[in-house]
């Protein structure tokens, strides 16, 4: 059974107003459809037309931003090249700019230039461009690896240091004579307990980390339901803004706390405990929960 084709394309015979163009941009898949339709836009052009932005812009619904990046498209392909001319070189003695289309992207050079020498100047002044920063990356690569070895030097005198001390600490202590009873008696401070530990954080909600001593003092001034909705208020507020803080729980204290007094201050509030004498002997700490 033959497949029936659903489309029809009615053409018209070509006697006048028409062009022809090649099918290259128009299979290019590099192409948006803006710069496909400039391309061929422009091969529909006659040969003396005055190329330029703003005349493109007058005979294209697109406004110049649309022409523009369509035009740097064809440019990046090599379907146009522009070229610039200095007052000494162009006829009327001011800068100007010479459109060349190509139905074919050239290669390495355009053709048919008016002054091919400044494309090659042009070229030369590029690659010089590009062989400078490519000198200033590598000596910035070189100074950072630099920077890393001579970190790793540090480290590993400040390893040294650390290993030699230890083992002057350990010679002392052997060379220590037994001290008398009564001093024995008394603990003796180590440098290495003088030091705090560090206690860890741990996470009270997906952006909120504070450490459990931090999460007491909370609980021991406000209602944990008060506690737990400025750790939501916080949380909220990171997440939302991308704002971060060297400590949540400084930042609780610095304008939470204030925050969601004002929005609910029902929830930091306390039952008030009658004034009893506890050495009452009726008194009895659970009657008000009976």
């Amino acid at each position: 059974m033959a497949i029936k084709n659903n489309a029809s394309v009615v053409r018209v015979h070509k006697n006048t107003d028409f062009t022809i163009m090649s099918n290259h941009h128009l299979r290019n898949m590099k192409l948006s459809l803006k710069a496909v339709g400039l391309m061929s836009k422009l091969l529909g052009l006659p040969d003396d037309w005055c190329y330029s932005v703003a005349g493109l812009v007058k005979i294209c619904k697109e406004g110049e931003t649309a022409v523009r990046a369509a035009l740097h498209e064809l440019i990046d392909e090599k379907y146009v090249y522009v070229e610039k001319l200095p007052p000494n070189c162009s006829k009327s003695g001011r800068f100007e700019y010479v459109y060349h289309i190509y139905e074919i992207p050239y290669e390495n050079m355009p053709y048919d230039l008016e002054h091919p020498e400044l494309f090659i100047k042009e070229q030369e002044k590029q690659a010089k461009i590009t062989q400078q920063q490519e000198i200033v990356d590598a000596e910035k690569q070189g100074t950072e690896n630099l920077h890393l070895e001579i970190q790793g030097v540090e480290n590993r005198r400040q390893l040294n240091t650390k290993q030699s001390s230890t083992k002057k600490s350990n010679t002392k202590e052997l060379n220590t004579p037994p001290a008398a009873d009564v001093v024995a008696d008394k603990p003796v401070p180590e440098k290495t307990k003088s030091k705090k530990l560090k206690e860890k954080k741990q996470s009270y909600a997906e952006a909120v980390m504070m450490t459990e001593t931090e999460y007491q003092k909370l609980l021991e001034q406000h209602t944990k339901p008060f506690a737990d909705r400025c750790i939501e208020v916080l949380n909220n507020y990171k997440l939302s803004s991308g704002k971060r803080y060297k400590s949540d729980y400084h930042a609780i204290l610095s304008w939470v706390i204030e925050r969601v007094s004002k929005d609910s201050p029902q929830l930091d509030s306390k039952p008030k405990i009658p004034d009893i004498q506890v050495n009452d002997e009726n008194y009895n700490p659970f009657d008000q929960f009976l």
